[in-house]
């Protein structure tokens, strides 16, 4: 082996290694949130006695793994941490950015090229407001951007990922797109984050308490089964729900159409009515006499693809174009892969 191939290999080992330790630390270093991995719905059972520490950062012992509630359905943990984080994430830089009259910001999930704009108009009179009554704003604003951009965010890897995305430059592309479990997972971190944060829980350790706790106690209210009878549960399915690795029911309930973010319950295991989740919006910002501009892009190829299906030259607009987005998807879901959706 020559000399340049050797230099030129443990370059890329270095590169492959620096591309691990940002997945792991965070998607940069500057404060944002580190990546998760996740599973399909039918694979990698957690241990509900097990939940672990929340870690925000690379610190902790998390627990992980797809878990079963009887009025939840199947819950990725990995996917209710990530989208936790990022809501937690959005509100730090939404409130600073507000309390300095700033003109936006932005945000990006750990190790994905995918950026959410954030543009912000003010009231006429904000430079003559008190600090005080702008931090109250602020505060408030942000706990109205924050779980909207959880949201939409985990909305838009699964659109990316359906279209032909490919993360980590390993994930199949449809293997795991709009799985069943995936967009109520994400719904459960971004309430949860908003929750510690409304109790008082914004720096980092008193987060991580914070949601260790909540995690534990939202188990619990969504009535979630021990590992064993989890994987009965879903092995009920098998055949109809999924074959040989291959998802057969997908969710695709983002809430853009009734309010409400609905989990898919698997039959015959409760006669309790399954626990829907109010879909994130800005409504309240008037109030606050605060205006925002929401835009989401990325820099793969399947961005172009998604701003074409939904009509627009510039950057896609969350709340304007995912139910134009979302119903090309059903309709590919359905004419083309046969798949079961909602």
């Amino acid at each position: 082996m020559s000399r340049r191939t050797q230099m030129t290999q443990q370059a890329v080992r270095i590169v492959l290694m620096i591309v691990v330790l940002a997945a792991l630390t965070g998607c940069s270093f500057t404060g944002g949130p580190r990546s998760r991995w996740g599973f399909t719905p039918q694979v990698q059972f957690g241990n509900p006695d097990k939940l672990g520490t929340h870690s925000y950062g690379f610190a902790g012992g998390e627990g992980f793994g797809i878990f079963y509630t009887l009025r939840g359905g199947s819950i990725d943990l990995d996917h209710t941490r990530g989208i936790a984080d990022l809501t937690r994430w959005t509100y730090v830089r939404a409130n600073k950015t507000i309390q300095k009259g700033g003109k936006g910001f932005s945000v990006k999930p750990a190790f994905e090229m995918t950026s959410n704009k954030i543009k912000i108009e003010y009231p006429a009179n904000w430079d003559t407001l008190p600090q005080a009554e702008k931090n109250r704003i602020a505060h408030e604003a942000a706990l109205i951007i924050a779980p909207v951009v959880g949201h939409n965010c985990g909305v838009w890897h699964e659109m990316l990922t359906w279209k032909g995305t490919h993360f980590f430059l390993i994930e199949p592309e449809h293997t795991s797109a709009f799985s069943w479990d995936d967009l109520y997972s994400n719904m459960i971190g971004a309430e949860l984050a908003v929750q510690a944060i409304k109790e008082g829980n914004v720096a980092t350790s008193d987060y991580n308490r914070a949601m260790t706790r909540l995690i534990k106690e939202e188990f619990e209210r969504l009535q979630v089964v021990p590992r064993d009878k989890a994987v009965e549960i879903t092995e009920s399915v098998r055949g109809d729900w999924y074959r040989k690795g291959r998802l057969m029911k997908r969710n695709m309930d983002t809430g853009y159409d009734d309010g409400l973010v609905s989990p898919s319950i698997i039959p015959g295991y409760t006669e309790e009515e399954a626990i829907s989740r109010k879909l994130p919006t800005l409504d309240g910002l008037e109030e606050l006499g605060i205006k925002v501009k929401y835009t989401i892009s990325s820099a793969y190829f399947e961005n172009g693809k998604l701003k074409k299906i939904a009509g627009t030259k510039t950057s896609v607009e969350p709340v304007k174009h995912y139910p134009a987005i979302m119903e090309n998807i059903e309709k590919e879901a359905k004419k083309k892969f046969d798949y079961y959706i909602r």
